[in-house]
C-alpha cells in the first residue's frame, strides 16, 4: 500500500533549501478561498458534522496551529489534473512567474507554490490537489485520524493489515481492492467497517488506531489481522499497545510520546486550543451572528466594529446591491475589450474571456445545447443575449483605450426603472429597492435606461480581487455605473445601555459561552456543529413570516422544538444531554442567544442611521481592521431573499 507522507516539500531552490513555508491555522481559510477563486474549484465541500472541518480540507490542514502544507481533495470527475495544470499555468504567466516554478504534476496531484492569503508578501505554503474520482473514500483514509495520539497514516498501517489477513488492500483513494487483480471491493467507509471488522461495525470504528483496536477485542482473527501492522510499527518505532481498554491505552501511548514530542518540539502547549470555531457564513457574515461562530471573539469583534465607525464610517461602509448578472469588463495588455460574466472570468476548459457580442451568444448557446440534451432549461440565448448586446457598445465606450485591468459590477436594471410613489422601483435579483427619486441618485436614474454597480477591481485575468478605488471612466449616455456609495456622516449606538449590558454579559457569562461551544467537547458527543445549527435556527426565524423580530426570552425554548424536528435522535438527545449537564452549558446557551440579541438590536439602530442618510438599498458592508461583515435587515432584505430560493412545490 502506497501512503501518502505529509512534509514533502518539491519546491527547492539549487542548495535545496525549501521555498514555501508553514502556514499559520488563522491563514488557512482565506488561502483556501483564494484558491477556490483563482481555480473555480469546490475546495471546501460539506462540514464534516463529527470534526467540524471542511471535508475536503485533507490531513491535518487546517486543524492544527500550523500545517507544512496544504492537502486539498479534488474531484477528478469535475476537472483533470492537465486542465488544473493549464489554469494555474495561466496564472503565473499573468503575474509574469514561471510556471515551471510554481506548478508540478506528479502522481495523482498537483502541487502549487501559493502565495499565502493571495499576497506573496506574506510567503509561500505548498498545495496538493490531490485528485481522487470517488471523494467518499479517499476524503476518509486521506484524513488524519481525529482524536488519537496516531497519525492518519499509522491508521491507514492498521485498516490494510486487517485487509491484507482477508486478501485485500487499501487503495485509499479507491477503497478496498482485490489483491491479486487490483478490483474495487469496496468504497463506502461504512461497508469496510463490516468487511473488516463485524457487521455491527460503521466507519466510526475505523477512524483511529486505538477505535479499530477496540473493535477488534473479541474478533477470533484479531492476531492475524494486526500481524502485518505489529511488524510495521516495531520496524518503524512506533509504541503499539493493544490493551483493550480504550482509556489505558491512550494515556500509556500518550506518556510513550511525549518525551519524543517535547524533545523534537520543546514545552510547546500540549492540550488543544479551545478557540471556539463555529464556520462561516458563505458570503459576508451578519454581525450578529459572530457570537455563534467565534463566540466572545466574535462579541468583542462586534463591539470593535461599533467602535470602529464611530470616526471612522465614511471611509469603511460601502451600499451593499443585490444585482444580476454580475459582469466583469476591461481591457487586455493589448487594449482589446473585454467583457465576460463570472463565469467565464473563472472558466476551465474554455477561453471565458470574450472579446466580442458574437462570442457571448455563441458560448450561450453552447451552454443552451448542453442543457437541452440533459432536459434541463434552455433559454440562455433569449435572456441572456439581449443583455449583452446592450451592455457591449457602452462599456466599451466607458473604459477609456489606455485602462488598465478589469472591473467587476453588478446589473441593477437594463430599462430606466419606473417611479412609483416618488420612488424608482426595480428588483434585478432577489430585492426590490426603492431609490427616492429627489435624492442625487434618483436623479442619476432617471437620466439612464443601463444602472450598473461597481464594486470590485482586477488588476489582470488571474489576480486578487481589490475594492474598487476612485477610477475614470468615460461618460456614456443612458449609462449609469455606480461606483461604491458611502454615507457621509459617523454611525454609532445612540442607546449605549445595550453596549454596556453586552459588555456586562461577557463579563459574567463570556466563561459559559466559550465553555458551551468549546471545540474539543462538541466533537466528543459528536455535534460539533451545535455553533452552525444555532445559525440555521436563527435564518429558519427570518424566513418564518410569523416573526416579526428576535426575542432572547422565546429563542431557546423556540430551539429545542426546532432541533427536534431538524437532527437525528441521537443527535437530539446528545444536545440536550450536553445542554443538561453540567447546567453551566444551558446558561451559556441563553447567555449566547441574548447577546445575539443585544448585537441584532444594537445593529439594526445603527442601519437605520445609515439608512436615512441613503434608503433604499439592501443593505451595507463594513470593512474594518478586523475583516468585513455587514449590516442588513434580515426581517425584509433576507427574508425576500429567503422566499425567492424557497423550493416551489
Amino acid at each position: 500500500m502506497s501512503l501518502i507522507k505529509e512534509g514533502g516539500n518539491v519546491f527547492k531552490n539549487n542548495d535545496k533549501q525549501a521555498l514555501t513555508q508553514r502556514i499559520n491555522q488563522t491563514d488557512v481559510p482565506t488561502t483556501v478561498d483564494w484558491l477556490s477563486h483563482l481555480t473555480d474549484l469546490d475546495l471546501r465541500g460539506e462540514t464534516d458534522p463529527d470534526t467540524g472541518y471542511p471535508e475536503r480540507w485533507l490531513g491535518s490542514t487546517g486543524k492544527k496551529p500550523t500545517s507544512g502544507d496544504l492537502d486539498l481533495a479534488v474531484d477528478a470527475n469535475e476537472i483533470s489534473q492537465q486542465q488544473l495544470v493549464a489554469e494555474l499555468t495561466q496564472w503565473c504567466i499573468s503575474q509574469k512567474l514561471d510556471p515551471k516554478e510554481y506548478v508540478k504534476n506528479a502522481g495523482g496531484q498537483v502541487h502549487f507554490k501559493t502565495p499565502i492569503t493571495g499576497n506573496p508578501n506574506k510567503g509561500y505554503v505548498q498545495t496538493d490537489f490531490m485528485f481522487m474520482k470517488n471523494l467518499g473514500v479517499g476524503q476518509f483514509f486521506l484524513n488524519s485520524a481525529g482524536n488519537s495520539e496516531y497519525k492518519g497514516q499509522d491508521r491507514n498501517v492498521l485498516v490494510n493489515s486487517m485487509a491484507k489477513a482477508l486478501g485485500y488492500k487499501l487503495d485509499q483513494r479507491r477503497g478496498i481492492v482485490n489483491r491479486a487483480n487490483e478490483e474495487v471491493i469496496e468504497t463506502d467507509p461504512d461497508k469496510i467497517a463490516k468487511l473488516l471488522l463485524n457487521s455491527g461495525a460503521t466507519k466510526k470504528d475505523l477512524a483511529s488506531v486505538e477505535t479499530i483496536v477496540q473493535a477488534l477485542k473479541n474478533d477470533p482473527k484479531k492476531d492475524e489481522k494486526l500481524a502485518d501492522a505489529r511488524t510495521h510499527f516495531q520496524k518503524v518505532g512506533i509504541p503499539f499497545f493493544e490493551n483493550t481498554s480504550t482509556e489505558l491505552y491512550t494515556e500509556v501511548h500518550f506518556l510513550a510520546r511525549l518525551r519524543d514530542r517535547i524533545v523534537n518540539q520543546g514545552m510547546a502547549k500540549l492540550i488543544e486550543n479551545t478557540e471556539v470555531k463555529g464556520g462561516k457564513a458563505k458570503g459576508i457574515e451578519h454581525i450578529e451572528d459572530l457570537v455563534f461562530r467565534k463566540g466572545t471573539a466574535g462579541i468583542k469583534e462586534a463591539l470593535a466594529v461599533f467602535a470602529h465607525l464611530k470616526d471612522n464610517t465614511s471611509s469603511s461602509v460601502t451600499v451593499k446591491w443585490d444585482g444580476k448578472p454580475a459582469v466583469i469588463f476591461g481591457r487586455e495588455a493589448n487594449g482589446t475589450f473585454v467583457l465576460t460574466d463570472v463565469a467565464g472570468w473563472g472558466a476551465v476548459g474554455y477561453n471565458g474571456m470574450f472579446t466580442s457580442p458574437k462570442q457571448v451568444t455563441q458560448h450561450l448557446a453552447n451552454r443552451d445545447a448542453e442543457a437541452k440534451a440533459q432536459g434541463k432549461s434552455a433559454n440562455r440565448v433569449a435572456q441572456l443575449a439581449p443583455i449583452y448586446q446592450t451592455l457591449w457598445p457602452m462599456l466599451e465606450a466607458a473604459i477609456p483605450k489606455n485602462f488598465k485591468g478589469y472591473i467587476q459590477g453588478d446589473l441593477l436594471y437594463i430599462n430606466t426603472p419606473p417611479e412609483v410613489s416618488g420612488a424608482f422601483v426595480f428588483k434585478p435579483n432577489t430585492i426590490e429597492y426603492n431609490i427616492p427619486a429627489s435624492s442625487k441618485l434618483g436623479h442619476e436614474i432617471a437620466g439612464s435606461h443601463v444602472g450598473i454597480a461597481i464594486h470590485t477591481y482586477y488588476k489582470d485575468h488571474g489576480a486578487s480581487k481589490q475594492p474598487l478605488g476612485k477610477v475614470d471612466l468615460n461618460s456614456v449616455p443612458g449609462l449609469l455605473l455606480i461606483e461604491p456609495i458611502a454615507p457621509q456622516q459617523n454611525v454609532k449606538p445612540t442607546d449605549s445601555s445595550l453596549v454596556k449590558q453586552l459588555k456586562s454579559l461577557v463579563s459574567t457569562s463570556g466563561n459559559a459561552i466559550n465553555t458551551l461551544f468549546n471545540p474539543s467537547e462538541l466533537r466528543q458527543l459528536q455535534i460539533s456543529d451545535l455553533p452552525k445549527l444555532c445559525v440555521d435556527y436563527i435564518n429558519s426565524l427570518v424566513k418564518d413570516d410569523t416573526v416579526a423580530d428576535f426575542d432572547a426570552s422565546t429563542l431557546l425554548p423556540g430551539f429545542g422544538k426546532w432541533l427536534q424536528i431538524k437532527v437525528s435522535p441521537r443527535k437530539y438527545n446528545n444536545i440536550v444531554e450536553y445542554l443538561q449537564s453540567p447546567r453551566s452549558n444551558m446558561d451559556g446557551m441563553s447567555a449566547a442567544f441574548s447577546a445575539f440579541v443585544l448585537l441584532h438590536n444594537i445593529k439594526m439602530d445603527m442601519l437605520q442611521q445609515l439608512d436615512r442618510q441613503h434608503p433604499g438599498q439592501e443593505g451595507w458592508v463594513i470593512a474594518h481592521p478586523g475583516g468585513i461583515t455587514k449590516f442588513v435587515n434580515r426581517f425584509n432584505f433576507s427574508r425576500a431573499n429567503a422566499a425567492q430560493n424557497a423550493p416551489q412545490s
